[in-house]
């Protein structure tokens, strides 16, 4: 599992760092309202990512964790919300598929 180093969007414009994405990721929540995860497929298959939320519902079942496909040859920006925190101000984040050609940044405004 790696922990994923966030980038500050800055005023004269950001282009993020990407990196290979692992099968087990973890990045910063910030705010709830201001980081993004952004996943770039350029393999020619779809691949999931997988945010585990921790804890329960009011109803005491498990809280569901987000699905989130990123299409082939496409690109998505996820925000972490702060509910995603599974420690540490944290979300984990699982894809279903490894490729050197999936890769991933971890965005922060402000």
């Amino acid at each position: 599992m790696a922990a994923l180093t966030t980038q500050l969007l800055v005023d004269a414009g950001t282009a993020p760092t990407f990196g290979a994405a692992g099968a087990s990721d973890t990045a910063e929540v910030g705010s709830g309202h201001n980081t993004f995860v952004v996943y770039k497929n350029d393999t020619a298959s779809p691949v999931n990512v997988t945010i585990t939320v921790p804890g329960n519902t009011s109803y005491g079942q498990p809280t569901p964790d987000p699905v989130i496909a990123v299409a082939a040859s496409g690109e998505r920006w996820i925000p972490l919300r702060k509910e995603y925190n599974s420690g540490g101000g944290r979300a984990t984040l699982t894809t279903s598929a490894q490729d050197p050609d999936l890769t991933v940044a971890v965005v922060r405004v402000g």
